[in-house]
């Protein structure tokens, strides 16, 4: 259950950001087998960086869901006030 408050606690800009940088990673390792394409490095593009793309989908997935949720309004104050 630790995870899961972890997760409650972060924000979706965290996440998102989190997202972006997998994506990135994921992206620059797919690059560079394209650039060399002998055997290790299309086997790590294959293998590291589509680790790396379906952790950066499973981000941005829970952020959407956090987002919907509203657990980032629940707990800013100043979102109540700017809505009154």
């Amino acid at each position: 259950m630790k995870l899961v408050q972890r997760l409650l606690a972060g924000s979706v800009t965290k996440l998102t950001r989190v997202a972006c940088i997998f994506a990135l990673l994921g992206l620059a390792l797919m690059s560079y087998s394209i650039i060399d394409p002998r055997a290790i490095p299309v086997i790590t593009a294959m293998s590291v960086g589509h680790a790396f793309g379906i952790s950066a989908f499973a981000c941005y997935l829970l952020a959407i869901v956090l987002d919907i949720r509203g657990v980032d309004q629940a707990r800013s104050p100043s979102t109540k006030s700017s809505v009154e």
